[in-house]
């Protein structure tokens, strides 16, 4: 009961500290045994996940570090090898070849190797297949990052390709089943990497590795290590020989065999696509919502294959798939997740591809709260996620087959058809599925930890009580400690308030024996943003930033126009982060898309008016007067409170950003406080002048580089919803959560624009 109170007192604390724990790592707990060993654990939140605690014990003595309990923000099992791999904000650990003893793999960054602790959501880091290699971004400024290999067994690192865009909800790259090559993507153009290179100490330069234009997202590999490629409209089968051929001529002609053709153009910012394991079916994914099952066939002139109807499926706007199963008997499983009223809810499609004579449709199951899926080597059990269970059915029939209880599971991965390794908030444990057996591989996080009166380490987490022995943790029912210690006859320990960097307080070791204190570890090494000498001017009538010295905060203003694309992904990532900003919405947006209008309200954000049309107020050809606009925001008022049974807030700024004496004039007698900004992030264009004459394409990560250079405490940050006039290679909003960790580690919480104005008072 007391462990839930606390759970619960966390839950609460985070809603309202909002994104601001984000940039915090907190230690506490310290407990010095007689042998001078100390306990202590960490605090942090991991977007989507929450807030956890992670235990470390240290000895003082040589200074070593060792952790004690690991996270699963990112987990699953080495599909070539024995070995289970977690990463979190800690590291990248993996156990043994028995899935014991879970260590760092110790050239990877770690904490216990002397890295700071990372902050906000993580960079993926990509292993192959066989173990032997990892595959990550090193962030070389706020956008970009060099691409490195890691090979584990040398410890060499290799560059790979340097200025590759970051991301952080994608791996940086596609590993081929047989872990000889992987393709990247950089700059809308995907490129191909053989390990051949690395054997050989013959490095291509990346000039002669282009495979064709697209991002991750336009292809897949085959099990047979063949590369499936979508390019406008056609659908290649690329043998990985053909690499060097294809990037030696891709100015003259398209090396590979086109096996399919789809009925409309691809574009890999929107669009995904899934190959039938025989590789004859595609699954294409257009817009996200439109799910479309074809035939592959390299003509379509006079047939465009069997001749059956083909199912299709129309997802709501604010749902996206989140994985696709495919079985080897032709049963295809959809899961999908979605935004409603703020909260995040999932479903479940099937469609049997075998059963020709019943209605080509996707059923929707019954099934809810379900976070994964994943298939058995045979094919013949899916394993359903949810809050407090693993759920198997039988895949054909979907029918239940027995049921565990597991506290919130968070990634699974079967080891053969019997067992299943699962990693939850609590533990990490592999289930015998048949004898409903468990065995712990790993604490997830603690509640409480200590030492017990024979000196050894004890915890407990969520309910369950465990003591540290040689082996590993072994469960007990009842544990007890002793009285917290902090001091030994040869050491103290104590916390120190840390000011400026991402560490709020430090763990200092003081020599009783001797001289001298020292922190336990290293202080982080960038520090927050200063803030500026002086404050400046904040207009309250026009208000365009606010307060440059009281807060390191800023605002993140989201503007919808017309079109909806985006908005999932913009209010997944807020959610992810806990984040309330500010929509401004105008007349055309909100009768184009009133269910999405709906949403933006219902998730709690900041709402406020973008007048009833959009076009530029201040063209001479058009009479605007402050009668015409106090009437188009009136009008806007009556539709949002008649659509969502809400008041929009009292603030709006005219499309485009534009004002005059009229429109700051109609404001105040309205009783509206009108919107500036003091950041444009371009995201409204694709090209610019480059400043020679000419122009240069601005591609996402430049806009999270130019909004970080430009922002200041109390900036307005103003984000497009929906595609572009231009055709874009890639979207803001698709680096959004790329731009918030930028944000995040230089101090800066994000906030409404309300927040901005009664912070500036």
């Amino acid at each position: 009961m007391l462990v839930d109170m606390k759970q619960r007192i966390l839950c609460l604390l985070f809603i309202f500290l909002g994104g601001l724990l984000f940039a915090e790592v907190r230690f506490g707990g310290l407990d010095l045994s007689s042998q001078d060993t100390l306990l202590f654990s960490a605090e942090a939140t991991a977007p989507g996940s929450g807030l956890y605690k992670t235990l470390f014990s240290a000895d003082l003595k040589t200074g070593k570090i060792r952790q004690l309990s690991f996270f699963p923000e990112h987990a699953f099992l080495l599909p070539n090898t024995d070995q289970f791999q977690i990463q979190n904000r800690f590291g990248v650990f993996r156990t043994d070849e028995s899935l014991k003893g879970l260590e760092p793999v110790e050239e990877f960054p770690s904490f216990v190797g002397g890295e700071e602790i990372a902050t906000g959501k993580i960079h993926t880091a990509g292993s192959s297949p066989d173990g032997k290699w990892l595959l990550y971004l090193v962030p070389t400024s706020f956008g970009y990052g060099n691409l490195v290999l890691l090979e584990l067994e040398t410890n060499r690192k290799i560059t790979i390709s340097q200025r590759v865009e970051l991301s952080l909800s994608r791996n940086p790259a596609s590993w081929s089943p047989d872990s000889k090559y992987f393709v990247y993507s950089r700059q809308g153009k995907l490129y191909y990497f053989t390990l051949d290179h690395v054997s050989r100490n013959r490095m291509v330069a990346e000039e002669f590795r282009v495979l064709g234009k697209g991002r991750i997202s336009s292809i897949q590999w085959s099990s047979m290590n063949d590369l499936y490629y979508i390019t406008d409209s056609l659908v290649y089968k690329i043998l990985s020989a053909e690499f060097f051929t294809r990037s030696l001529y891709s100015e003259l002609l398209e090396i590979g065999e086109i096996v399919g053709k789809l009925p409309f153009l691809f574009d890999p910012n929107f669009d995904s696509f899934q190959i039938s394991p025989d590789g004859r079916k595609i699954l294409f994914n257009k817009g996200g919502r439109n799910i479309l099952l074809y035939v592959l066939k390299s003509s379509d002139f006079l047939s465009t294959g069997d001749t059956f109807s083909l199912p299709y499926l129309y997802l709501p706007r604010n749902t996206v798939v989140k994985k696709v199963l495919w079985s080897l008997d032709d049963m295809i499983t959809l899961l999908t997740g979605s935004i409603e009223k703020g909260k995040n809810t999932t479903g479940v499609y099937r469609f049997n591809l075998r059963q020709r004579n019943t209605p080509p449709v996707f059923l929707k199951t019954d099934d809810v709260g379900v976070t994964d899926i994943v298939l058995s080597p045979d094919g013949q059990t899916a394993a359903l996620l949810t809050a407090d269970s693993l759920v198997l059915k039988d895949y054909e029939t979907w029918v239940d087959k027995n049921e565990h209880s597991h506290q919130q599971p968070l990634a699974a991965s079967w080891i053969d058809n019997k067992q299943i390794i699962v990693s939850g908030s609590d533990v990490t444990e592999i289930l015998n599925t048949v004898e409903g057996t468990k065995s712990l591989v790993a604490l997830s996080r603690i509640d409480f930890f200590g030492f017990t009166d024979e000196g050894t380490v004890a915890v407990s987490v969520g309910g369950r009580n465990f003591y540290l022995t040689s082996t590993g943790w072994t469960e007990d029912g009842v544990l007890s400690f002793r009285e917290v210690q902090v001091s030994s006859p040869r050491f103290r320990v104590y916390l120190e308030p840390a000011a400026g960097g991402s560490y709020a307080n430090m763990v200092m070791v003081r020599r009783v024996e001797g001289f001298g204190t020292f922190p336990l570890f290293s202080y982080p090494e960038k520090e927050h943003e200063p803030f500026p000498a002086m404050d400046e001017p904040v207009d309250f009538v026009n208000f365009t930033h606010g307060s440059r010295i009281r807060r390191r905060e800023v605002a993140l203003v989201f503007n919808a126009v017309d079109s909806v694309e985006g908005l999932t992904e913009i209010l997944n990532v807020l959610s992810e982060y806990s984040l309330r900003c500010t929509f401004f919405i105008n007349g055309e947006f909100l009768r184009r898309n009133p269910e999405a209008v709906q949403e933006i309200a219902d998730s709690g954000h900041e709402v406020g008016s973008l007048f009833y049309v959009n076009f530029d107020m201040t063209d001479s050809r058009f009479k605007v007067d402050t009668e015409f606009i106090k009437r188009g925001l009136a009008r806007n008022e009556d539709d949002y409170f008649n659509l969502t049974g809400r008041e929009i807030s009292l603030l709006w700024h005219a499309p485009y950003y534009f004002t005059s004496t009229d429109i700051i004039r109609a404001s105040r007698e309205m009783n509206y406080l009108y919107i500036g900004r003091d950041v444009d992030p371009l995201d409204w264009t694709w090209t610019i002048s480059n400043g020679i004459g000419g122009e240069t394409n601005r591609y996402a990560a430049d806009l999270v580089e130019r909004i970080i250079s430009m922002k200041k405490p109390g900036s307005i940050i103003p984000l497009r919803v929906g595609e572009a006039a231009d055709i874009r290679s890639d979207y803001l909003f698709q680096y959004m959560d790329v731009m918030i960790n930028g944000l995040i580690s230089l101090g800066y919480e994000i906030v409404p624009v309300s927040t901005l104005i009664e912070h500036a008072k």
